[in-house]
């Protein structure tokens, strides 16, 4: 893998591909970079300069920075120096943004470094700079804070006994999203069917060439790692007939199946747990073609039917986790307009019409819930959610927990997200023992 990628000399400076995200800091527009292979940790972010967006518009591997700096000066009728877009070509190159021989060389050594490591490490919770101990007590109190708040989850959920077999968890950071999670895990700690071994499907969040993504190394957490579960996932490749480990890279920095490792193994404390940490990308595109719909496509029909097939053997003793978020609105998502009050309501009513199709336990109608506006509101989970119900189907609905909306103080950003356990067909109808007394 990244054995041939195309470079580009710096005299002819090409951008790699990238999201540039236009943002605003009070009176100053940036650009927000991230990056699709995760090569730069976290986000990157550069001022909206004139000249460097003239830059990076032209840098396409063929144009030099005297063919930039003519094209500048008829632009702006002022003399440019082709040095001022030779420095930045420099500048960008050392942090890695252009696809030149100094990016390719240090992807590759990221790659052979996640090839090499035994273990899928921790990086959502990486200490930056505090001691572990300061990060784990940061950590610690952060769960109980999950528990503490207003949109907490009671003592007791109103759910039956023995009868959650799967649910949906965010995938949103902690402190937005907690009180979230604790709906979520409580539903499957205290009500679950007692599985140990869990198939946790992830958003995937960077392009790749498979729909499913799997990895065979144990997930790594600031309390504990999460052993992978090697027979389940040879045994859901081998149903597949998937290649599922062929881009197992994509795990070294996605955060999806992170959350849900660290939460399980937070819920779980010491029990003997194990995860198919897999990660599902968009079928979002299907949207675009009419009639078309997820158990059309090959790759998704050859997956959800190997999940069934395992839920069909394993029953009570596998659950299933989706780490998912719903809407994503707001100019950092590309609307014109901040978020208003308007819009938060009218976000709530389009998210509640898809929790209202999971309901129903009718994955196509989940999907076709989406197709008539075309997913505007961004929902980046649609795959994942599609694989779960199609997974449960008759035998278990989703019962939708929590649901909530995290907004930022210059409303350029709203992500909402929700806490849903699949309770299994029948359990409301299970009648509660009765002590009878027989006349001897």
């Amino acid at each position: 893998m990244f054995d041939h990628i195309p470079t580009y000399p710096l005299d002819r400076p090409a951008l790699r591909p990238l999201e540039l995200i236009p943002a605003r800091s009070k009176d100053q527009t940036l650009i927000v970079v991230r990056d699709p292979v995760g090569l730069i940790e976290g986000a990157a972010v550069l001022p909206a300069d004139p000249l460097l967006l003239l830059f990076l518009e032209m840098a396409d591997g063929k144009t030099t920075a005297e063919e930039m700096s003519s094209k500048a000066g008829q632009m702006s009728g002022q003399i440019i120096p082709a040095d001022v877009f030779k420095d930045m070509a420099r500048q960008l190159d050392e942090a890695l943004l252009l696809q030149t021989d100094r990016f390719a060389e240090a992807l590759r050594a990221k790659y052979r470094a996640w090839m090499d490591s035994p273990t899928r490490p921790y990086k959502t919770f990486a200490a930056d700079g505090k001691d572990r101990l300061a990060m784990l007590k940061e950590l610690g109190d952060e769960f109980r804070r999950h528990r503490m708040s207003a949109l907490s989850p009671p003592e007791r959920l109103d759910l039956p006994a023995g009868s959650v077999q799967a649910v949906l968890s965010p995938h949103i950071d902690y402190g937005r999203g907690g009180e979230a999670y604790a709906w979520a895990y409580q539903a499957l700690k205290d009500h679950g069917t007692g599985a140990r071994r869990f198939i946790v499907i992830g958003t995937c969040h960077r392009p790749t060439q498979n729909l499913f993504v799997a990895t065979g190394k144990d997930y790594e957490t600031p309390i504990g790692t999460v052993p992978a579960d090697k027979e389940l996932l040879k045994e859901l490749q081998e149903l597949s007939g998937l290649d599922l480990l062929a881009e197992e890279y994509a795990h070294a920095d996605e955060h999806a199946v992170e959350l849900q490792a660290t939460y399980l193994r937070h819920v779980f404390q010491d029990e003997d747990i194990s995860i198919v940490p897999i990660l599902a990308g968009s079928v979002e595109e299907l949207l675009h073609h009419d009639e078309v719909k997820p158990n059309q496509v090959e790759d998704v029909q050859k997956f959800t039917d190997a999940l069934r097939k395992m839920v069909e053997k394993y029953g009570d003793d596998v659950a299933i986790v989706g780490g998912v978020d719903f809407s994503h609105c707001g100019p950092q998502f590309g609307d014109p307009e901040p978020v208003n009050e308007v819009r938060k309501k009218i976000v709530e009513r389009n998210d509640r019409e898809h929790l209202d199709a999971i309901e129903t336990g009718d994955p196509l109608q989940f999907f076709e819930s989406f197709r008539e506006r075309v997913n505007d509101q961004r929902v980046c989970s649609i795959g994942p959610m599609y694989c779960v119900m199609e997974a449960l189907r008759g035998r278990a609905k989703g019962r939708v927990l929590h649901y909530q909306q995290a907004v930022t103080p210059d409303n350029n950003t709203l992500v909402s997200f929700a806490s849903v356990a699949f309770v299994k067909d029948g359990a409301e109808e299970k009648p509660k023992s009765k002590i009878i007394l027989v006349n001897s």
